[in-house]
């Protein structure tokens, strides 16, 4: 729960943005503001967050594009025309507090909702700041998530596997990263980051939301930057893999409501189908048990860990069943 909203606090950011402020709720990573004006979200950013100022800054010069395309709402200014405050030199944004409630991925309809929303992103144009034009790339991501799991294993942090196991998987992901099609995904990567796609790059459930009767909207663009759509899509992918395991031909319909607004071509496509091989969801498990404290939150973490194999084991089975990948 957000600690840093004072009375204090709170005065100096009404006065800052001209509010009236009736009520703050904090919540987990945000604070709620019920104004005169409406209802609105406040974020500071602390700088163990790794958010400095001139990407911010960035950012919220494309959500002012984006706002003005329907893709989401831009940051609110202060009176000086700023859209970024500060507050004792940490950097804080106010946004509107949007209706609706984050996606449930197992729901085909929300599944649905949620890559037109991508897609519509995707089809924006927008001109970015160099700062937001060079973000990791995703085979750097991929080869990142296995080093975070490493690192956890070698902290102590092997929980949910044997180490056989472990080792077995760690030698899995090696040789499936080596024979992604490392030419196709970077030539795809270059292409799409000098057409200028903007890819919201943290398209977890609770970055969708969905309002009935309105499109689903995404939020939280802090990470976002110029990108292909395949960082995105894998993403999402994952994401519906771990919410929903099982599900038959998730893509299909999915990528055939995500071409209607945004083109995807079949190079694009070929890269996606390589990257369902890859264990990025066992490994992102592996690496927050990093994180993890006490016998509690070892606990948790090896319940996640033994979930995720079972989802990678059933989509390895899935993918050897339609010959597109052999499992060695």
């Amino acid at each position: 729960m957000e600690q840093w909203a004072s009375e204090a606090a709170m005065n100096e950011l009404a006065s800052a943005y001209g509010l009236r402020i009736r009520a703050v709720l904090p919540l987990r990573s945000v604070v709620g503001l019920i104004t005169d004006t409406g209802k609105w979200m406040c974020k500071r950013y602390a700088p163990t967050q790794g958010m400095d100022r001139e990407r911010l800054i960035a950012v919220a010069a494309v959500k002012e594009q984006l706002a003005k395309s329907g893709v989401g709402p831009a940051y609110l200014h202060t009176l000086a025309g700023e859209s970024i405050w500060s507050y004792e030199g940490d950097p804080v944004t106010v946004e509107p507090w949007l209706a609706g409630r984050h996606a449930d991925f197992s729901v085909l309809s929300e599944r649905i909702a949620a890559i037109q929303a991508v897609a519509r992103l995707h089809a924006a144009r927008v001109q970015s700041p160099y700062v937001l034009q060079h973000p990791p790339t995703l085979l750097q991501k991929l080869a990142y998530r296995l080093e975070r799991a490493d690192e956890a294993v070698q902290a102590g942090r092997l929980v949910g596997l044997t180490e056989a196991e472990w080792q077995k998987w760690r030698k899995y992901a090696l040789e499936t990263l080596h024979q992604l099609p490392i030419r196709d995904i970077a030539d795809v990567t270059n292409v799409d980051r000098r057409r200028g796609i903007y890819c919201h790059r943290d398209l977890a459930p609770h970055n969708v939301l969905i309002c009935s009767g309105a499109p689903a909207r995404l939020i939280d663009f802090d990470l976002s930057g110029v990108e292909t759509p395949v960082y995105d899509l894998h993403q999402l992918f994952g994401h519906i893999a771990y919410a929903a395991p099982g599900l038959p031909d998730v893509q299909g319909p999915m990528l055939d409501a995500y071409a209607r607004l945004a083109p995807l071509t079949q190079r694009h496509q070929h890269v996606l189908r390589a990257l369902d091989a890859f264990p990025a969801l066992l490994l992102r498990e592996l690496g927050e048990a990093k994180n993890a404290r006490g016998k509690r939150g070892l606990r948790r973490a090896a319940a996640r860990i033994l979930y995720a194999r079972e989802v990678e084991e059933r989509r390895l089975a899935d993918l050897a069943r339609h010959r597109r990948f052999v499992v060695c």
